[in-house]
């Protein structure tokens, strides 16, 4: 009789803690994410905390500290609920990333179609994101006027990406020697392009299309390091305005949707690549139209597949060594410059949004390197 007892009163306890945690997640972002962040916790686990946290967030209408924890869950790498991305669509819409918001949404339709249970709301949600976009772009059309033809063209392609700190190198553990040591970053706020430059924009500018695969909205190719610098050169004379390449710190932080903990750019499973970039198992021997797949989270396209693409940097092997933290500008001086994403040809390995590779800056022999514009504020 003693022993059932104890067990009797053992499990009462046990029971009543649970309920305490239950409680405790329902009491707002601040607590729930103190449990999320525990390491003894599972990853699942700390998702549904998280998950949870924001929802409650979301009832009182915290919708900035909903946003950060489901940012936190997306941290955890691994697969989210369907019903997820439909509360993150929600969420950035309240906060004002209308890009991210129609970028989660879109993500909630394609998991889950019309048989998901916020289908309705999500096309709702939609319509009402587009609208801010519209409003959005009403604004600075203003402002905007008196820029160039070509220059209005290409900032209606631009991403501002929110600068941060991030985790940058091999955070998998799934990569080459030069992605070590992972190390801190903080980059400023920029602007990237939300595609690959077309062979539309490189002849504008150029008069000419160097590529193998003509198609006036695929990734302009076959074109060097040098081209590239020789093509921003007379697009700044043209526009009055100062692209560039990214840095490879941007880029990464960029492909990882703002440096989330991501192996690929908007997602780590490697079933989904294909839903997200044009590689060797799905392109057909060659490049495709930009923004044919889904973007990352914050609303860039192609960031892996497609066309490698260049960065400014020059490229060394043990760099990360002695990165420096903000704003890391590349090796100063070397052979070859850095590439990064992989193209239509790669395999699920160099598409990872840590992996680098580089070429002499040139050379414009090969069908799978291009590039994406940047700028700073």
């Amino acid at each position: 009789m003693q022993t059932i007892g104890i067990k009797h009163i053992r499990q009462v306890v046990i029971s009543s803690i649970f309920l305490f945690a239950l409680i405790i997640t329902t009491r707002g972002a601040g607590i729930s994410a103190v449990f999320a962040q525990d390491k003894e916790l599972s990853p699942d686990i700390q998702a549904d905390l998280l998950i949870n946290s924001a929802k409650s967030d979301m009832v009182v209408e915290k919708w900035e500290d909903a946003e950060k924890s489901f940012e936190k869950a997306m941290d955890l790498g691994i697969n989210l609920p369907g019903e997820f991305h439909f509360l993150y669509g929600k969420v950035l819409l309240k906060t004002g990333n209308y890009d991210g918001s129609l970028s989660s949404l879109s993500n909630y339709l394609t998991l889950v179609g019309r048989e998901g249970k916020h289908f309705e709301d999500t096309i709702t949600l939609i319509i009402e994101a587009k609208n801010k976009l519209d409003e959005e772009k009403s604004r600075t059309t203003e402002s905007q006027h008196q820029l160039t033809k070509e220059a209005r063209e290409t900032e209606d392609e631009m991403v501002f990406v929110k600068g941060g700190c991030f985790d940058m190198g091999d955070i998998f553990d799934t990569g080459n020697s030069d992605e070590k040591p992972v190390h801190t970053v903080c980059v400023g706020g920029f602007y990237l392009g939300k595609t690959e430059v077309t062979q539309k924009q490189w002849v504008d500018i150029t008069g000419h299309n160097p590529s193998k695969f003509p198609c006036e909205d695929c990734p302009v190719e076959r074109v060097s390091w040098n081209d590239v610098q020789g093509f921003i050169k007379k697009l700044n004379e043209k526009t009055g305005m100062n692209y560039r390449l990214p840095t490879e710190a941007e880029w990464e932080y960029a492909a990882r949707s703002g440096g989330r903990k991501e192996q690929w750019a908007g997602t780590s499973n490697v079933e989904e690549i294909g839903e997200y970039a044009w590689y060797g198992l799905n392109a057909e021997g060659r490049t495709h139209t930009v923004a044919g797949k889904l973007p990352n989270g914050i609303g860039i396209y192609d960031m892996m597949g497609n066309v490698w693409e260049w960065c400014s940097d020059w490229y060394n092997e043990h760099y990360y060594e002695t990165h420096p933290s903000k704003d890391p500008q590349g090796h100063s001086e070397g052979p070859n410059c850095v590439l990064r994403g992989g193209g239509w040809r790669s395999k699920e390995k160099g598409l990872r949004t840590t992996d680098r590779n580089d070429f002499d800056p040139a050379s414009k022999k090969f069908s799978d390197i291009g590039f994406r514009l940047a700028r700073s504020p």
